[in-house]
């Protein structure tokens, strides 16, 4: 067979007439977009594929609670598109934990209370900040979503729909207690009040609109607390025999600590402690929180006691630690916020992952 090399291109080839070549030459172009396509999902498939030491702790304390005791998660896995529906997150400016010792051979209790109050140096965090934070979220999980390859549904497109114009339940109530701003992402609509599933006329509705979306939906409930409180209590009984006499001694150490640590809490003390998973033929999903997610640790300034604002306590048995203030200013609270919600998307997404496994 004779052979010419070309010196134009360095691409050796045989002697076949010119149209063939620009026959070729266009099939391999129409091909060219394709191969590139297959290229370029492999390679983000196997991307998506891999989940980080930290988002799979993370992701391990999120547990899905689902209808029946053989049940597998179906919804949760196999997320194609997804609209988040709902996204409801509290934010805390005062905290408090709360635990009871208890020795065990005498069956001596004792309780233990601290309180954390968070103090911006620069104001007072407004409505408008907290709503920043939480539209940020928003927009950042349906991004982490895409990167993921589950297609997103636009907020203009779910307001749209009948079932989002027509439903606004009432927001949950939460504990007295705690100083507590409430936020919906974009100023939405409550479409579900937590805890418990849709009645049975809702839930028919919420159907359809999955159905209307072509998506599964999501309805979120989050809590983040600016610091973890770590308390415990320690009883230790003593009895010594004299000749005509039983001393007997009880000590009690409480320690407890704060940590200036924001993290998207396990415990909400509020009537909504739930996320909720539907789809389009009635299955659902609930995810809770079973552990904190650990957020920013950086944005305080100053830590310190306040004994002033130590209330009395009514039970004999527990005793209440001296508050402790943190102070940082907005912004680094905006966005240490901002940084620490994060962790849920990206722990939401390694837990869809690691169930396809």
């Amino acid at each position: 067979m004779n052979q010419t090399t070309s010196l134009h291109d360095g691409i050796r080839h045989s002697k076949i007439p010119g149209s063939a070549i620009t026959n070729h030459l266009k099939h391999a172009a129409h091909l060219l977009p394709i191969i590139l396509l297959i290229f370029c999902s492999l390679t983000h498939l196997a991307g998506y594929a891999q989940v980080s030491t930290e988002d799979k702790q993370n992701a391990e304390k999120l547990k899905l609670m689902l209808a029946g005791t053989f049940a597998k998660p179906k919804i949760l896995p196999n997320l194609q598109k997804f609209a988040i529906a709902q996204l409801s997150i509290t934010y805390k400016l005062n905290t408090s934990e709360s635990t009871i010792g208890k020795e065990r051979s005498t069956g001596a209790i004792a309780g233990a209370k601290l309180k954390a109050f968070l103090e911006t140096t620069d104001g007072q965090l407004t409505q408008e900040d907290f709503q920043e934070i939480t539209d940020y979220f928003y927009h950042s999980f349906q991004k982490k979503l895409k990167a993921a390859g589950i297609d997103t549904v636009s907020w203009g497109v779910i307001t749209n729909t009948d079932f989002y114009k027509k439903q606004d339940d009432k927001k949950p109530e939460f504990d007295r207690e705690q100083v507590i701003i409430a936020t919906n992402a974009n100023n939405g609509n409550t479409l579900w009040g937590g805890k418990t599933g849709f009645a049975f006329g809702k839930a028919k509705k919420a159907m359809r609109f999955c159905d209307e979306l072509g998506a599964d939906a999501g309805y979120f409930y989050l809590t983040l607390d600016f610091a973890d409180i770590l308390l415990d209590v320690k009883i230790k009984s003593s009895e010594k025999q004299h000749i005509y006499t039983i001393e007997k001694t009880r000590s009690f150490k409480y320690s407890g600590t704060v940590i200036p640590q924001m993290v998207v809490s396990a415990n909400t003390r509020a009537n909504a402690a739930l996320s909720m998973l539907l789809n389009g033929k009635g299955g659902v999903e609930t995810i809770v929180i079973m552990n904190n997610l650990e957020g920013d640790e950086s944005y305080s300034e100053k830590i310190s006691q306040d004994p002033s604002r130590l209330k009395r306590n009514g039970f004999a048995f527990a005793k209440s630690l001296n508050p402790v203030v943190i102070e940082t200013t907005r912004a680094k609270y905006r966005e240490a916020a901002k940084r620490s919600l994060d962790k849920y998307a990206d722990a939401f997404i390694a837990k869809s992952i690691l169930l396809k496994k």
